[in-house]
């Protein structure tokens, strides 16, 4: 199984090329060696959660030739989004049992499981005791064990990255506990927020943020007032399964 995995997509921000990026990224996806079998999405599709900037984004996400699956970022509205959906792509799975954007998708060798951690105002999220229950409860419901992909939009622990880091209600932690206790069937923790390529694990599960297709981000290991962004080659993620093993690969993009 051969996933592609981009994030932070930013469509609307009027300071920054984000279409014509996606639309470079988007071929990259399309013409790649090998034929992906889904491509996931980890947040913040548009910059702004503005109706017309979903039809942009969404006219530009269809041109990929695989199923996509996507959960929203800080910059997006949960609902907003899931009206989006249900007009320009509605073959996506809607919320299951839950108030967010939150879902399973079981038709692959390894099963996908969407987190919404959208809370407006918040740059690092939430996960409110329903989404986190529901999470809890899909994960212990695997009697076979299968292995799994969560995706969620932040990265759930400090990374180092000060505008990034903190504010994060203390979501990350519990997160990491319920990750940590599932370790045998979680495979991969796939985000995104960082506009950056970052990895770390929880107790052994690897944890791959995903670059922006739009812009990337000064690696600010000292504190600064703004996000400060860089010209450094855009790209994203391969996640290969064969045999019980997920490699990954970052794949670079010229902007």
């Amino acid at each position: 199984m051969y996933i592609a995995h981009i994030s932070d997509l930013h469509i609307g921000d009027p300071s920054k090329p984000g279409e014509e990026n996606l639309k470079r990224v988007i071929g990259e996806i399309n013409r790649f060696c090998v034929p992906f079998d889904c491509v996931l999405v980890t947040g913040d599709i548009v910059h702004g959660s503005a109706r017309k900037h979903y039809a942009e984004a969404f006219a530009l996400l269809n041109e990929l030739k695989v199923p996509y699956y996507l959960i929203p970022g800080n910059k997006d509205g949960t609902d907003n989004l899931i009206g989006a959906l249900r007009t320009y792509y509605p073959f996506h799975p809607l919320p299951q049992s839950c108030d967010g954007l939150q879902y399973v998708v079981d038709g692959y060798p390894l099963r996908l499981v969407a987190v919404d951690t959208f809370k407006e105002g918040v740059m690092n999220g939430a996960l409110d005791e329903e989404r986190f229950l529901w999470l809890k409860n899909v994960l212990a419901d695997n009697p076979d064990k299968k292995p799994t992909v969560v995706m969620v939009h932040q990265f759930p622990f400090e990374s180092g990255l000060k505008t990034f880091d903190g504010g994060a209600e203390n979501w990350y932690e519990k997160f990491r506990y319920l990750i940590s206790d599932h370790k045998d069937t979680v495979r991969l923790v796939a985000c995104g927020h960082l506009h950056n390529p970052v990895s770390g694990n929880i107790d052994g599960v690897p944890v791959i943020a995903a670059p922006s297709t739009n812009w990337r981000a000064k690696y600010d290991f000292v504190p600064a007032e703004n996000i400060v962004a860089e010209v450094r080659p855009l790209g994203f993620y391969v996640h290969r399964w064969d045999a019980g093993q997920l490699t990954s690969y970052l794949v670079p993009v010229a902007g």
